[in-house]
């Protein structure tokens, strides 16, 4: 499964896979200046649990990166895998005094 990516004039985009022509996973963001706001990541219920989340997120930082994007983790799956290696994406992270709770996703965070 490749992971494809497009991005329209307003600078919102996402990651996705499909699968026999029907989307199975995606990562969600806009972008404004020079930030890229990570709303949401989803993939089918029947798919969860093989690494195709880890896959786009991995994706999005490898872009991040490249692009010179810091990253607002407004989903909370991309807030948590920030939050478990802080160290290892402080170059990206825009870490803000109202933090997001990742509760855009429409997920609310366990604990």
């Amino acid at each position: 499964m490749e992971i494809e990516f497009r991005m329209n004039e307003k600078k919102q985009g996402s990651f996705y896979i499909e699968k026999e022509g029907q989307q199975i996973a995606e990562l969600d963001f806009e972008v404004k200046e020079n930030l890229l706001n990570a709303y949401h990541t989803g993939v089918r219920p029947e798919l969860e649990g093989q690494g195709i989340a880890a896959r786009l997120f991995d994706r999005m930082v490898s872009f991040a990166r490249q692009e010179g994007y810091k990253v607002i983790p407004s989903c909370s799956y991309i807030l948590v895998k920030f939050k478990r290696r802080p160290d290892e994406y402080h170059d990206i992270w825009h870490r803000m005094e109202d933090e997001p709770t990742g509760e855009a996703c429409g997920i609310k965070p366990k604990g």
